[in-house]
């Protein structure tokens, strides 16, 4: 897309993202690269990062006000940008940018709900340490484990999982956190806690909890998780 203003010409012109690798919930790091190096390459990426004030949408010459036909291209620009950044993600995480009206809102969105510390984050994260260290933790036992865990904001999601007799994955709870998270964004993630590494007995005491098979522990990485709950 490259976008061009003149007193005689206003052209427009599409970027192509389909190479772009789609956003998940874990990739947004290098995804974002990709969006800034090819709209930076177009010269584009004021419209994504809010170093250029849009052109107002009337113009006032000798006293009467027009519609400005820069403020026009400026905005089919940005939708244009705003469909390509929205083709540029999974389904599932669409809903994210629903509500916002230009690229620079849906693109702060995104900023805002992967970048900061958040509680769908740092459950996974901490799940994939332990998985390093060789104690992988049940899909079941981690999910009961993480809804124990949250508080009333996320009663929603409590609730309709409990209110439907079937099997949900981590990684459909994982998505779920980060959509209500994404509702929520002026509220912060609150502490997580994880049984320690050397001391499961929280996972031990749950219905049906297996042991995982041990691996060596790898030198170096050392865990500061606490037990959520060992009543």
């Amino acid at each position: 897309m490259i976008f061009i203003t003149s007193l005689m010409m206003l052209i427009l012109l599409t970027v192509n993202l389909s190479n772009i690798t789609k956003l998940s919930s874990t990739n947004y790091l290098t995804w974002s690269l990709q969006i800034q190096s090819l709209l930076e390459g177009y010269d584009l990426h004021h419209f994504i990062d809010d170093t250029h004030t849009p052109p107002p949408p009337t113009v006032t010459i000798t006293g009467v006000a027009s519609p400005n036909p820069t403020h026009t291209t400026w905005k089919r620009q940005d939708r244009l940008i705003f469909s390509a950044l929205l083709g540029a993600i999974f389904v599932s995480l669409q809903p994210f940018i629903a509500y916002t009206t230009t690229s620079l809102d849906a693109w702060q969105t995104l900023a805002n709900t992967y970048v900061k510390p958040s509680r769908g984050h740092a459950i996974k994260t901490r799940a994939d340490e332990l998985a390093i260290l060789g104690k992988p933790i049940e899909d079941e036992d981690l999910i009961d484990w993480v809804l124990e865990g949250l508080s009333d904001e996320y009663k929603s999601i409590i609730d309709a999982i409990n209110a439907h007799d079937m099997s949900i994955s981590f990684a459909e709870l994982h998505e779920k956190l980060l959509n209500k998270e994404a509702s929520l964004p002026t509220a912060q993630p609150s502490p997580l806690s994880l049984p320690s590494t050397k001391n499961p007995t929280a996972l031990q005491n749950r219905p049906n909890w297996c042991p995982p098979a041990t691996a060596p522990q790898q030198p170096g990485l050392t865990t500061t998780f606490s037990p959520h709950d060992q009543r």
